[in-house]
């Protein structure tokens, strides 16, 4: 008699409603948002798959810790800065298809260093015709505030010959009084066309100067009129990237690690700078958490998130920034790098969560939608430095992880009777390996990770003596003794083209990359699979009916997750497989309180989320 009584319900069919976003911080049962999340973003307000990857490249040299890229008549062109260098790679300017890594040949200022943290910028040089590359090698991976400076240098974006660029160090070497002075900073560089800055310790902003006449204009002047060195804070300038100044252009913005500096032409005698701090109030995880989005600035604190769009603002985030600011492991924050996806309208910030030392999640902030999520820690966000062009269609990001396989082992043979010696750059091997053993490949002697690694450079089969004679780059260090083991190795660290499809595409196969997203609590004591309401039924919720609503590709599972208490241990009912085609999944799950959680993780997969309806009556009084 009692259930007559209830409100007549049995009928009903909910469509379920949350709101757009990833809420981490609090507590499951109060949010309204998607209480979890991986590989998953949201578009239109409603969950859809984050896009798949495909390994354009991959580099045996070493993490990239900074990255830019251009394209110049049809190549794109990809300059990534390692511990022990620069590392060039081409590609189309539509498909990721291309050549590479080839090793920059850099000035003998440049010395490899684990801390190396790249900054790089492009600048057109009238004087010779030429797009230029400019790199900075900041010491700055394992500190922020780092103070020993190292020199910028500069290289042609296209190479002197196939396969080779060359950079040399910036120095004032032009103009009436040249006083050969190296340019060398500990902050970074930038260009605010068509001046080159150049910032570091205790507030300092320098720039070159740049001639009235075009042909005469060069990178390498730094003591004409309009050049300038001032110190406009206490702390280190570790950023600058340009700005919108209307008449008073060129003008940038440059952060200090506790201050906002805004830095404006004038074009006046004798003060052609004008320098303001907007603030001095403000703080910056790392030297690569900045992004320009639309005209606006957005960056991470080491608390908080904060955005200049004409003032400074902080960023709201009541959805994961105890999330991050709590479990981001600090020690590591040099690592933290931003970027963007134009197409969907977000930044992400990565970050090494936990214990870990690469970045291994990222925060994204959608800012058309402005909303929060994240990347569920999914092995897509292990990436290190990336950059997005308006030209190449997608992102490039780079890989921390080692990704490598070997061949089957060959074995280093004595010199052949009266075959000439190995140069300290060759090695013999039994037969003809020309084939395994190929011009443009790369060989290694321990299939262990860490040990050296050697570009092919030539293989050539004697019948006389039956043996291959292999030269490779570098020199052999140590130089492989008799029968020492031979490998053929393939891989390293992975560059990555994203929104690629809806795969991992790697150079050892193509593998499903899985994504999911759990709705907020739906139940009757809080109101309906629809909305909340102040107070509800003190029933358990009893699901008979899921109609999905995807555009969808290969089959997706739901997981219905319950609980009997807002923090009781949960208990898993299904998974319910369900395809593009399938109208509804009928079952008999009951608990008081309870979540959805769908699932893609088929090769091909793909989802964006519609109108869901849910079929629910009232179940038990019992919790």
């Amino acid at each position: 008699m009692a259930d007559q009584q209830l409100p007549d319900q049995y009928n009903l069919v909910y469509t379920l409603a949350v709101q757009p976003g990833i809420k981490r911080d609090g507590t499951r049962f109060e949010a309204r948002e998607y209480s979890d999340g991986v590989w998953c973003r949201f578009q239109r307000g409603t969950p859809k798959k984050m896009g798949g990857y495909k390994q354009l490249f991959g580099t045996f040299n070493g993490i990239s810790r900074g990255m830019v890229a251009n394209a110049f008549n049809g190549i794109n062109y990809v300059f990534s800065g390692i511990s022990s260098g620069i590392d060039v790679f081409t590609t189309g300017t539509t498909f990721g298809v291309g050549t590479g890594p080839f090793s920059a040949n850099l000035s003998s200022a440049f010395t490899p260093d684990s801390r190396n943290l790249w900054q790089f910028d492009l600048q057109y040089s009238p004087v010779g015709g030429e797009l230029k590359v400019l790199a900075h090698p900041g010491l700055n991976l394992s500190n922020i505030d780092n103070g020993i400076p190292t020199q910028v240098m500069y290289g042609n974006i296209e190479p002197s010959s196939p396969g080779v660029w060359n950079f040399i160090g910036l120095a004032d070497t032009t103009g009436q009084n040249p006083t050969n002075r190296p340019i060398s900073v500990d902050g970074g560089v930038c260009v605010l066309y068509p001046y080159i800055f150049v910032y570091g310790s205790n507030g300092y902003i320098a720039n070159n100067h740049v001639e009235t006449t075009y042909g005469s204009q060069t990178l390498t002047d730094w003591n004409g009129a309009t050049a300038n060195q001032v110190n406009m804070a206490s702390s280190k300038v570790v950023k600058g990237i340009p700005m919108r100044g209307g008449t008073n252009s060129p003008a940038g913005l440059f952060w200090a690690t506790d201050s906002l500096i805004r830095v404006t032409f004038t074009g006046t005698a004798p003060l052609y700078w004008r320098y303001d701090i907007i603030s001095s109030q403000i703080s910056t995880m790392s030297s690569s958490c900045f992004v320009e989005m639309d005209g606006a600035y957005y960056w991470m604190g080491v608390d908080r998130f904060y955005v200049y769009n004409g003032q400074v603002s902080v960023l709201p985030n009541d959805k994961n920034v105890n999330w991050l600011f709590d479990n981001i492991n600090f020690t590591q924050r040099q690592k933290v790098w931003a970027t963007k996806v134009p197409r969907y309208n977000e930044i992400w910030f990565f970050y090494p969560r936990g214990d870990a030392t690469e970045c291994t999640d990222a925060i994204i902030y959608n800012v058309k939608d402005k909303i929060w999520y994240d990347a569920g820690q999914a092995v897509g966000a292990q990436r290190s430095a990336g950059w997005t062009t308006e030209i190449f269609p997608t992102p490039i990001w780079a890989d921390w992880n080692y990704e490598v396989s070997y061949s089957v082992p060959s074995y280093v043979i004595a010199t052949p009777s009266g075959a000439p010696a190995p140069a300290t750059n060759q090695f013999y091997l039994s037969g003809n390996q020309t084939t395994l053993f190929a011009i443009g490949t790369y060989t290694c002697f321990n299939n262990t990770t860490g040990k050296p690694v050697y570009l092919i450079t030539n293989a050539s089969y004697s019948l006389t003596y039956d043996a291959t004679l292999i030269t490779v780059s570098p020199v052999l260090s140590p130089t492989p003794a008799v029968g020492a083991t031979a490998f053929i190795i393939s891989g390293g660290y992975p560059i990555w083209q994203h929104e690629f499809g809806y795969n991992k595409i790697s150079f050892f196969g193509e593998t499903a990359v899985s994504s999911s997203f759990t709705t907020c609590d739906i139940s009757w004591v809080g109101g309906d699979p629809s909305q909340d309401t102040s107070s509800g039924a003190n029933r358990r919720m009893h699901l008979r009916r899921l109609e999905p609503d995807f555009v969808q590709a290969g089959d997706m599972t739901l997981t219905i997750v319950g609980y009997k208490f807002a923090q009781s241990s949960s208990e898993d009912s299904g998974p319910f497989t369900f395809a593009p085609d399938t109208g509804k999944i009928d079952m008999r799950v009951e608990h008081r309180e309870m979540s959805l959680q769908f699932s893609s993780n088929t090769l091909g997969g793909n989802y964006e989320m519609g109108r869901i309806l849910i079929t629910a009556e009232y179940g038990d009084e019992r919790p």
